[in-house]
């Protein structure tokens, strides 16, 4: 937005350069001139030549004079020379520039504009919706969580309710108040209360694991850090993950070295 929207804007550029040249060099040497004629006679306001009175009493025009002046020799300069110049600013050179450009109606750059207007309005809004689907896993996965704990809880508080009736009914079969039937119906239930407790503590792993992906804190509970990896050598920190050591899933060397040796 920023780039297009000072593409629309008037446009100032000052520019300038500074130099300084060295001018040496072989150049002639002159001595005390001479007044000589160029061949240009003077003329007056209408074009004729003015004419003058000479030794014989004859009219000869005048002449314009120049200053000649004889070569005696040749002057040689050369690098040392130039440089001095150019130290000493003897020959500077040097010039300026402003150009204002001023847009009318520059319909490429406000289609440019309207353009990227509309592109951010919809980075915007697909940003929103990130950040609302972001809140809604989080808060999905802490209800999942606290859920998943009151579950627990209460298939614990079940299966210890029924490890008491199983204890009762044991006690009562001998002292012969009740049957094997019995018996075996309440240890049916324990061992039944049981595996509801370790499918609700599986439902609460489960259910951490996706709280802490949703926050992004997984690498960090797990305490596993990316700059070991980096290295390439071998994570020697202990991790959380359950089943590894050392970084490595355990029991899987055994397998992968007899699948070498075949």
């Amino acid at each position: 937005m920023k780039a297009t929207r000072n593409a629309m804007l008037p446009t100032l550029a000052v520019g300038g350069f500074y130099q300084s040249t060295g001018l040496a060099g072989n150049s002639p040497i002159k001595g005390t001139g001479n007044l000589a004629s160029n061949g240009i006679p003077i003329v007056d306001a209408n074009g004729n030549p003015i004419m003058v009175t000479g030794p014989n009493g004859t009219q000869v025009p005048i002449f314009e004079s120049t200053f000649i002046a004889p070569t005696t020799g040749t002057s040689h300069e050369g690098f040392t020379t130039a440089q001095s110049q150019i130290f000493h600013n003897q020959f500077p050179e040097y010039a300026a520039q402003l150009t204002l450009t001023l847009p009318l109606r520059n319909r490429s750059a406000e289609a440019d504009n309207a353009r990227s207007l509309l592109v951010q309005r919809q980075l915007e809004t697909q940003m929103q919706q990130l950040r609302n689907a972001a809140l809604l896993d989080v808060r999905n996965t802490y209800i999942a969580l606290t859920q998943d704990r009151a579950q627990v809880e209460a298939a614990s508080k079940a299966r210890e309710l029924q490890q008491q009736t199983f204890d009762a009914e044991q006690k009562k079969y001998q002292l012969g108040a009740s049957t094997v039937y019995l018996v075996i119906q309440t240890q049916r239930d324990l061992i039944s209360a049981q595996g509801t407790e370790l499918r609700a503590l599986a439902n609460l792993e489960e259910a951490k694991a996706n709280y802490e992906r949703a926050v992004g804190r997984t690498l960090e509970v797990n305490r596993v850090t990316i700059a070991d990896a980096k290295t390439g050598e071998e994570v020697e920190r202990e991790t959380l993950i359950p089943g590894t050591l050392h970084g490595q899933v355990v029991g899987t060397e055994k397998l992968f070295s007899n699948a070498g040796q075949k």
